[in-house]
């Protein structure tokens, strides 16, 4: 059930009250004008002139005055409770924290911020890139809140939610609801609004990847499939394991792996690997090479040529990748 505003209902009060008085005014024989200016004279300056009235329209004065009384002590309440019991620090900071969501631009959404959307901002977090939470549950929003997150509370679903998480200008977003369902429509409300937007959804069951796919997600996991592979894979090869999650651990700075999107205009364009980044000139390595074609190339050869839409995966230090980031843009 729908909680009425507290401004509503003294809007109503006022109103009634207002009526209760014309209709008084008008029984003891006032025309109906003079007893609306009679109620309104009362009700704002809480005093009638004439002590020589009958008893029952000095009845009438009184509760009008005592009515009006407690209006203005609503008032003053509602007042108090807005300024002095947090919500109005509450607005102003929600209502700062909508405007920086509004300025941004390239950044990623986490909608839904369960058990993955929690791992998903976390990775996000330690790799310094601005995202949003989206989620319609007040629980975990306030988790959301704790942790400093930028944040919107809503139904991912629905469009409106989407833009004010900034979806038309956002890089990607990271569909981490607990339903395929919820995810396959919030796939293609997504895409809608903003088809160059790279989407990556989880999914529960291996049969809804296909139709996640088709919903217009470029990328699908497993959560659970991915567990699963990751624990055998511990069991059977355990350093190359640590080896990975070194290189993929955004908290990890002494080796990482990076990709660059060989964009028109890009220097490298033309060049050969040896020349253009070198292990001994940046002090990385291209592990591959992923064509515009989908053909990857892994660690390939010095004389290969780079050319346009080309995508690197880079390793090396994070110091050495943030330097040849800043070197390519």
């Amino acid at each position: 059930m729908k909680e009425q505003h507290p401004l509503r209902n003294l809007f109503f009060i006022l109103i009634g009250l207002t009526i209760f008085g014309i209709f008084g005014f008008y029984l003891l024989g006032e025309d109906l004008w003079h007893s609306f200016y009679t109620t309104v004279i009362i009700l704002l300056s809480h005093f009638k002139h004439g002590v020589d009235e009958p008893v029952i329209e000095q009845m009438l004065t009184i509760i009008l005055i005592i009515g009006s009384y407690l209006i203005l002590a609503y008032i003053i309440k509602g007042s108090a409770e807005f300024l002095f019991g947090g919500e109005y620090k509450e607005r102003r900071r929600i209502k700062k924290m909508n405007k920086k969501i509004s300025e941004l631009e390239g950044h990623y959404i986490v909608a839904g911020f369960g058990r993955v959307g929690k791992q998903v901002a976390q990775e996000l977090a330690d790799e310094g890139v601005d995202f949003v939470i989206v989620d319609r549950s007040p629980l975990e929003i306030k988790d959301a809140e704790k942790n400093n997150y930028l944040f919107i509370e809503g139904d991912p679903i629905k469009e409106d939610v989407l833009v004010k998480a900034g979806i038309k200008k956002a890089k990607s977003l990271l569909a981490a609801l607990g339903d395929d369902t919820d995810n396959l429509f919030l796939t293609l409300t997504a895409k809608s609004l903003n088809p160059n937007l790279y989407i990556v959804s989880r999914a529960s069951e291996q049969e809804n990847v296909s139709k996640l796919e088709k919903a217009g997600a470029d990328k699908v996991s497993l959560p659970y499939q991915i567990g699963g592979f990751h624990m055998a894979a511990i069991a059977l090869r355990p350093a190359v394991v640590d080896f990975l999650d070194v290189i993929i651990d955004g908290k990890h700075t002494e080796l990482q792996v990076e990709e660059i999107l060989i964009e028109r205009g890009s220097p490298l364009i033309g060049q050969k690997i040896s020349a253009a980044i070198s292990r001994e000139k940046t002090g990385t390595s291209v592990l591959a090479i992923n064509k515009k074609d989908g053909k990857s190339s892994i660690n390939p050869p010095g004389d290969e040529i780079i050319e346009r839409d080309d995508q690197l995966i880079l390793m090396g230090t994070k110091e050495n990748l943030v330097s040849i980031l800043k070197e390519l843009s």
